[in-house]
């Protein structure tokens, strides 16, 4: 029976049929209402996160900080995308009067010259034994003599065309022209149909505003390859619950294999729609035209998953180039006749495809952090666990229970395959984008059928580059400094190399399969493995279902957990933690803080009335007061009384006089000190002939200090010698500050000082000890420039400096002098 076909125009658009008295019903699926439970549950935890993270104070580095809250926001809201499907998880009904009416059906497959010709065939036999009367179409591209003589001999409608146009639609449309049917079902050529596929979705069309049936989309090769693993892995979700869910809100997708249209539906808006996507062209074209969607949760066909990353990334890049047109081109047009939720649903869903440019921030940020020592965020990894922990487990626990939703019992798991599948895929969606917005086209080619071959290298390249560039960062990176949000960027960049090495290794077929000969090949390993695998089996088969059973009262104990340590955190923070300027004197934690200096023979008074007579409204977070040499540092206690009044940190600078500790300046100073219950900051200038003596006296001073009773300041160090600082420092337990003291420097710009200070740092990251001290930074107010500006730079390019001295170089004079006097300690 071959035909072939002049094309011709559509049939006459055909009109969408009135309601009826028994339309298909959408029942809730089991265990919604505990789902709708533990949703409302997540969406609190987040709504408290998304609130707790929302804070100025948290923003590191402002550009990568952006990033990252970009790359947060996508989750969040893939997350809230999955729940609010789950929350209305059904399965259609149909209507009781459909087992009397009978369809005329016209079931199409197409045929590629590329694609094999054993696969066709298979399929071809497969639609001739539904059971279900029908008339089987071959839509040959390639008017293949040996598939005309194999339809011949079915008794199967071979046709072909001369004039090839449109792709996949133009194909199906030129059948059409022939076919009869009411109802036409399409199938790609490598999906079999089960004698019962008709049986299963025709009773749905007794409502006449059924447009289209679409079944499960299942596969016969998922454990061929890793790659096919992956792939299929990604498919469950969403023909579990996610399509379940657009069922109810009838935004069920047209996929294209296995689904079934209404002819009169397809008529009305001229035929398959053309393009990449073509499926979910004619899906927006027919919700727009008003017609109903169902989705039938059955497994009536099974077919062929990419098997290898090159078939795989083909199929992605189509996909990808083609959502993304219909989103920017094809779902304006359409926006006004869409629902509400059409609208919602047409624009997340090639969001999907977005996950490339979010996979390439979260891998790219740490890299630039760690190269530029520049990081996105200033906030307490203790409290960001808090708060993301629970989530997290609720997100786990909400997509666990959605798990019961999957269509069969192989789909359970952790589907790390399909997720490593996706972060290497982060380039194809990449530029899937890239060519949307360059409009380069990307050819219609059937995705390849043909099983995986040998190793894919030259495709990893990509995966591979990146992978080294993060480990190649964060080596870099833990030379130059370690401190704790170092170390989590260095954390998250290895992390993403081996994630990346992951989705490599599962691409080199030939390396895999040595590997499991080798493996299969050693009893003892694979008893090993059997031990293993029976022992998990035994404990997740006892534990997961309870987890299940359990998960509203799981849920509910997190967040009740979640919520007292909260606010027991909140309180202890507030009434029984220090001060955060206690906290902030010793550890640096709570942001840049900024001040000023004064000049020695001004101490007594001026110190005084330019603290409480500032030029700007608000008093300086830190005052610096340089006072006259002596064994310890000599201030009145109106002095500092003052300064706490108007909410400025003393900063105690003098030169050590080689005085006796029992001496009476001595006395006068501890009782100062003891009596003064406030934050403050002590730094002695020590006169030392080598880094032993100088050590020696400086552990000595803060020794003695503490013996007195003065255990209350805080310790800031300067390096006497620039060129040796490791050698000068007198060991953490004596140490809470590091000082860069630029004042000598005229006039000291951002620019002038960041030679020194990046030779500072890179000593600094020698010694773990000396890489955990925030810095006090001493240097020149800038003329014509704010200190906020001033602050706002400096904190932008060295995150680690905590406190910022503007002031003048006038009162480091003495201490230049003294200095430059001693052999061996010029600055």
């Amino acid at each position: 029976m071959n035909v072939t076909l002049p094309l011709q125009t559509h049939k006459p658009k055909g009109q969408l049929p009135p309601a009826v008295s028994q339309p298909v019903r959408n029942v809730p699926a089991a265990y919604v209402p505990r789902m709708r439970v533990l949703v409302i549950i997540g969406v609190l935890l987040m709504v408290h996160f998304i609130w707790w993270f929302a804070d100025d104070d948290h923003i590191g580095y402002a550009p990568l900080f952006w990033l990252l809250t970009v790359s947060l926001g996508f989750k969040c809201l893939k997350m809230l995308h999955e729940w609010y499907h789950y929350i209305q998880v059904s399965e259609p009904v149909a209507p009781a009067t459909s087992g009397h009416q009978q369809y005329t059906v016209d079931m199409l497959t197409t045929a590629c010259p590329s694609e094999p010709r054993d696969m066709i065939v298979d399929t071809l036999r497969a639609m001739q034994a539904v059971t279900y009367p029908h008339t089987s179409y071959l839509c040959d591209e390639g008017n293949d003599p040996y598939l005309r003589h194999v339809c011949a001999e079915l008794g199967v409608v071979h046709v072909t065309r001369q004039l090839k146009v449109n792709a996949k639609a133009g194909n199906i449309n030129h059948a059409l022209q022939q076919a009869t049917g009411e109802l036409c079902v399409v199938l790609d050529p490598d999906h079999v149909p089960t004698p019962d596929f008709l049986d299963k979705v025709v009773p749905y069309f007794a409502d006449p505003t059924v447009g289209y049936a679409q079944v499960v989309q299942a596969y016969s090769n998922q454990e061929e390859t890793l790659v096919a693993l992956g792939a299929a892995e990604q498919t469950y979700q969403f023909y579990g619950p996610l399509m379940m869910g657009m069922n109810t809100y009838n935004t069920a997708q047209s996929i294209g294999a296995n689904c079934t249209f209404r002819r009169a539906a397809l008529d009305s808006i001229g035929g398959h729609a053309a393009g990449l996507t073509e499926d979910m062209h004619t899906a927006m074209c027919l919700h727009a035209a008003g017609w109903k969607s169902v989705y039938v949760p059955a497994i009536v066909s099974r077919g062929l998953v990419p098997a290898s990353l090159a078939a795989f990334f083909a199929q992605q890049l189509k996909w990808a180039r083609g959502s993304f047109d219909l989103l920017f081109h094809v779902y304006p047009r359409l926006f006004t006749r869409f629902t509400w939720r059409q609208k919602l649903h047409y624009a997340t869903l090639p969001l999907y495809f977005f996950s490339g440019v979010i996979t390439l921030i979260d891998i790219g940020v740490p890299i630039a952090a760690l190269i530029m020592i520049q990081f996105p965020w200033h906030l307490s990894l203790g409290e960001f666990a808090l708060h993301m922990t629970p989530l997290l487990l609720v997100s786990l626990l909400i997509r666990y229970n959605a798990q019961r939703w999957l269509r069969e019992p192989h789909e359970t798991g952790l589907h790390l395959a399909g997720g490593f599948l996706r972060i290497g895929t982060w380039w194809i969606y990449c530029l899937g984008l890239l060519y949307t917005i360059l409009g380069v086209r990307v050819p219609y080619i059937p995705t390849p059928k043909e099983g995986c071959g040998g190793n894919e290298w030259q495709l990893s390249l990509p995966n591979i580059a990146l992978a080294a560039l993060s480990v190649g960062a964060a080596r870099y990176a833990h030379y130059l400094i370690q401190t704790p949000y170092a170390l989590l960027m260095m954390a998250l960049a290895m992390s993403n190399a081996a994630f990346l090495m992951v989705s490599v290794l599962m691409a080199q077929h030939d390396l895999l399969r040595s590997l499991k000969h080798f493996v299969n090949s050693k009893h003892w390993v694979q008893n090993m493995l059997q031990k293993v695998e029976h022992w998990l089996t035994e404990r997740t088969g006892a534990v997961l279902p309870r987890f299940r059973t359990a998960a509203v009262y799981v849920a509910c104990c997190l967040i009740t957990a979640h919520a007292f340590l909260s606010v027991g955190v909140e309180f202890w923070r507030h009434h029984i933690t220090p001060s955060a300027s206690l906290i902030w004197a010793h550890t640096g934690e709570g942001g840049l803080r900024i001040g000023h200096n004064e000049a020695p023979s001004t101490i007594w008074s001026a110190s005084v009335r330019s603290a409480s007579q500032t030029a700007s409204p608000m008093a300086p977070a830190v005052v610096e007061l340089w006072l006259t040499p002596s064994v310890a540092p000599q201030v009145e206690p109106a002095v500092l009384e003052q300064l706490d009044a108007q909410g400025s940190l003393p900063l105690l600078s003098w030169e050590v006089k080689p005085e006796s500790v029992g001496s009476s300046e001595w006395q006068r100073s501890v009782d100062i000190l003891k009596q003064h219950s406030k934050p403050l900051l002590l730094r002695p200038i020590i006169r030392a002939t080598n880094p032993a003596a100088y050590r020696a006296a400086w552990q000595q001073l803060v020794t003695s200090f503490k013996a007195s009773g003065v255990s209350g300041p805080a310790w800031v160090w300067t390096p006497p010698r620039p060129d040796s600082v490791a050698a000068y420092f007198p060991g953490s337990a004596f140490t809470d500050w590091v000082a860069a003291d630029y004042l000598s420097l005229t006039p000291a710009t951002l620019a002038e000082i960041k030679k020194p200070y990046t030779s500072l740092r890179l000593q600094l990251a020698e010694r773990a000890e000396l890489n955990s001290k925030p810095i006090f930074m001493l240097a020149l107010a800038q003329p014509g420039l704010n200190q906020q500006a001033q602050a706002k730079r400096l904190k932008q390019q060295y995150p680690e400096v905590k406190a910022l001295i503007l002031g003048s170089p006038k009162a480091q004079q003495t201490e230049v002098v003294v200095l430059n006097a001693q052999p061996g300690l010029q600055p």
